[in-house]
């Protein structure tokens, strides 16, 4: 690795690309060089500080980037890569500092993950990464050597660039590896001893026949166990082939553990171990007893030569699982991995996000429990206050339109569709401003990308506005457009209000309880402020909407005391609000840079801040229903009806925005299909902890793109569903 490094210090410009075959290592290379280029840095630094003023710039800092979430439709790559950092380093500050810093050339970034991106889009990042890096930026790129042979046929990725290539594993140590692992006992300990010798054995008769050859004057390429998977087409191969089955049937009849393992499955294991995640994955079969009436060793003995790698990866996930759980446990075990694994494959994703896992069920379930939810309280609430007709209209009315709302923003979900109007949004407004180039950094004051400003207008209008349209039309026949524009405006604010105060989004880690510094009382006393005013700009509106309504019999409500009156409510409605858009915005505060961060982390976070809004709206509505128990005869029935949209308000605005909610109704759902485990978060941490899974900050990833294909592919183990 300091050969590597000090050759490419020494590049000018500093690009590089790793190129190898599928699992070869190349995701490992580049995180063994980016930890010797920040001990080259380190050096440097602590160099340049010895010999005081003058020194030269720092070098950039290497950052790791995984490809594998970005997607080239929906943003631009230096965009993407700013977000990332500025999101996964929070001392870099906001999404401008960390573009500024890529800009510079202060950050190096290293682009791995790009084999786990659909194919159809490989060819839309190459393209994207040779478009943002034309200039001398400093970069580091991992690809699959095919990928990158195929985008040079059409024109130079990256000028300028060195490619270094990670080969196949050279079999002796392939061998040397195996035999370490191994160690000295342990469950069929004979069995792979055995197996092993024949490979040894197998290697080196192929040595010998290749040097025969040459000695006979037929061209033949260097030893390989690929001569022997598929030799025919090739002049020479087909005939060392067969000497080599020969001596290799010779042997077996010896006897022997492994005397069963045909030459053809010899070979193909052999081609197959040369791969670094292959011969990793098979050490994982030594030290383990098997639940079932077969060892590992037998049911790789008995595997077709062709499927030999795809049975390496089913042996091992098996076995690790097998390891820690009952012997019953594994057919579920192997269905909810496979199910885990087809739901990346559909969404092109490698990433395992529980907050993602909404998209495995139809959007119409999430908008038939919202518009349930909706018709119930709205029904109940309604007959108890006026009659069974009017309360049948009422939940047909609500219910319709929450229908349509939830299958609306749960149709790419709701912060995709949140940031897909925040962006038109943000593109409208910056299309009007002139645009300043900064000479110093290259960046334009027009472009806004990653501004959060508008993200909780764009959740309000993204749930007001559909549940408005379609209450305003639906409550137009019976009374009137004017009517259904009122009923509109109100269904519409009623959620839309709550929704953006609460807002759509990922998962938040919040502040740690207590800590100074999150700005507690700012957020609160602006909350309020901004409510307040706000609050009364409605009241005016609702006042002149009543005045134009009434007409002719509006005379009383021309009176300053009227308007003022209306004008107050609204503004002590508003300010509530504003007190629960403080306190939300403060739960949803970036926790410090040295808090970690997991899935289970991520989850707590964003059940808090639907905790905390469940006790704001608890405590306000409380505090109104006190006031109404106090000062009205009638207070128990408009206290019952209340009570309904209380808990209708609590519970529908967090499903329809918030990712917590919507991963309980699909982990429940899923769990009574069958799909996945009760505690489906306990299950993934023992994945990961028995390493068929990894943890990338607050996603599971499965331990290669090629054992989520497989397990995606393949059809579930033998074995009946308890």
């Amino acid at each position: 690795m300091t050969g590597l490094v000090e050759s490419f210090t020494a590049l000018v410009p500093q690009r590089l690309v790793i190129i190898g075959p599928a699992g070869s290592g190349k995701s490992t290379l580049l995180l063994l060089f980016l930890l010797e280029l920040c001990r080259t840095r380190e050096r440097d630094l602590a160099g340049q500080g010895l010999r005081g003023e003058g020194a030269e710039a720092p070098p950039a800092v290497p950052v790791l980037f995984s490809l594998s979430s970005y997607d080239p439709r929906r943003h631009g790559l230096l965009d993407w890569l700013a977000g990332r950092l500025a999101a996964e380093y929070p001392e870099v500050g906001s999404a401008a500092s960390a573009r500024d810093l890529l800009h510079r050339g202060d950050v190096l970034p290293c682009l791995d993950g790009l084999d786990e991106i659909p194919e159809q889009r490989v060819g839309k990042v190459l393209n994207r990464i040779r478009r943002e890096f034309a200039t001398a930026r400093p970069v580091i790129l991992a690809c699959r050597t095919e990928e990158y042979r195929q985008a040079l046929a059409r024109e130079p990725v990256l000028h300028g660039a060195s490619v270094t290539e990670a080969r196949e594993l050279a079999f002796p140590h392939v061998m040397e590896y195996l035999r370490a692992s191994l160690g000295e006992g342990g469950p069929s300990h004979k069995e792979w001893a055995d197996l092993f010798g024949r490979l040894e054995h197998g290697w080196g008769v192929l040595e010998d026949e290749v040097a025969a050859a040459h000695e006979r004057g037929v061209p033949m390429p260097p030893p390989n166990w690929s001569l022997l998977v598929s030799p025919a087409g090739r002049s020479g191969v087909a005939e060392l082939g067969r000497r080599w089955t020969v001596q290799a049937e010779a042997a077996a009849a010896q006897g022997g553990p492994a005397r069963e393992v045909t030459p053809q499955l010899l070979a193909a294991l052999g081609a197959a171990l040369t791969s670094p995640l292959t011969a990793s994955l098979f050490t994982d079969l030594y030290g383990y007893t098997d639940v079932s009436d077969e060892t590992p060793f037998r049911r790789l003995a008995r595997a077709a030569p062709g499927t030999v790698r795809a049975a390496i990866l089913e042996n091992a996930v098996r076995v690790l699982f097998d390891h820690r759980l009952n012997p019953d446990d594994w057919p579920d075990a192997r269905e909810h991995l496979s199910f885990l694994a087809r739901h990346l494959e559909r969404t092109g994703r490698t990433d395992l996000a529980w907050w993602e896992l909404s998209g495995a069920l139809h959007h119409g379930i999430y908008g038939g429990l919202l518009g349930l939810l909706a018709a119930v309280a709205g029904g109940i609430t309604t007959a108890s206050a006026v009659d069974a007709g009017e309360g049948a209209l009422a939940a047909f009315q609500l219910g319709t339109a929450a229908l349509g709302t939830g299958m609306l923003v749960s149709w790419r979900g709701p912060d995709r569709v949140a940031s897909w109007l925040d962006e038109f949004l943000l593109k409208r407004s910056t299309a009007r401003r002139p645009r300043r180039e900064n000479p110093e950094t290259g960046t334009s004051s027009g472009s806004r990308a990653g501004d959060p400003r508008l993200g909780r207008t764009s959740t309000a209008l993204v749930v007001g506005l559909p549940m408005g349209g379609i209450l305003g039309f639906l409550g137009s026949f019976p009374d009137g457009p004017v009517v259904g524009l009122l009923i509109g405006i109100i269904g519409g604010s009623l959620v839309g209000v709550p929704a953006g105060l609460l807002g759509a989004g990922g998962p938040v880690r919040g502040p740690r309880w207590f800590r100074r510094g999150t700005g507690f009382l700012r957020r609160i006393a602006g909350g309020a402020g901004v409510g307040f005013a706000a609050g009364a700009a409605l009241g005016l509106l609702f006042w002149w909407t009543l005045r134009t309504i009434r007409g002719s019999d509006a005379g009383h409500m021309n009176r300053p005391t009227y308007v003022l009156a209306s004008m107050l409510l609204f503004a002590l409605v508003g300010m509530a609000l504003g007190l629960v858009s403080g306190f939300l915005r403060w739960l949803q505060t970036p926790a410090p840079a040295d808090d970690s961060t997991s899935p289970r982390i991520l989850l707590r976070g964003d059940r808090r801040l639907v905790a905390g809004w469940a006790l704001m709206i608890a405590g306000l509505a409380g505090l109104g229903m006190g006031w109404i128990m106090a000062n009205s005869s009638t207070g128990r029935g408009q206290i019952a009806e209340g009570s309904v949209l209380l808990m209708a308000l609590v519970l529908w605005v967090p499903i329809a925005v918030r990712p917590w909610p919507r991963y309980v109704v699909a982990r429940s759902w899923l769990w009574l299909r069958g799909d996945l485990p009760r505690d489906l978060m306990a299950f993934l941490e023992h994945a990961h902890k028995v390493s068929v899974l990894r943890q990338v900050g607050g996603v599971y990833q499965f331990r290669h793109k090629d054992v989520q294909e497989h397990l995606g592919m393949a059809p579930a183990d033998t074995g009946a569903r308890s």
